[in-house]
């Protein structure tokens, strides 16, 4: 993200999943305002990832997407990709985030 408000409610939300665990309630709020920022910057990756994530959070209360595989528990994979996410512009980054919004595609 491009965007230091975006970046920060992205950072807000991946300290609060690190420190408590992951809260689909208030959690998917924010990833739509995330998702605004997106809009406006004309990414449609991040639209994308950021839309998915909060409709998988929305319709399994939690984030089911096993992504890394030195990950425990599904908080590490939702932190990672809000890491990724607020990076988006390195290339790496973005193809990582291409796969795990395609996995997330696929089981929903």
């Amino acid at each position: 993200m491009q965007s230091k408000e975006a970046n920060d409610i992205l950072a807000k939300i991946q300290k609060s999943v690190d420190k408590s665990g992951i809260d689909a309630d208030s959690m998917i709020s924010q990833l739509q305002k995330a998702r605004e920022y997106a809009l406006k910057e004309n990414d449609p990756l991040l639209t994308r990832a950021l839309r998915l994530a909060w409709q998988h959070l929305e319709a399994n209360g939690g984030f089911e997407i096993s992504y890394l595989e030195e990950a425990e528990t599904q908080e590490e994979n939702f932190s990672y990709m809000l890491a990724l996410m607020q990076k988006s512009d390195n290339t790496y980054n973005r193809d990582e985030l291409r796969e795990m919004t395609n996995l997330m595609q696929s089981e929903a």
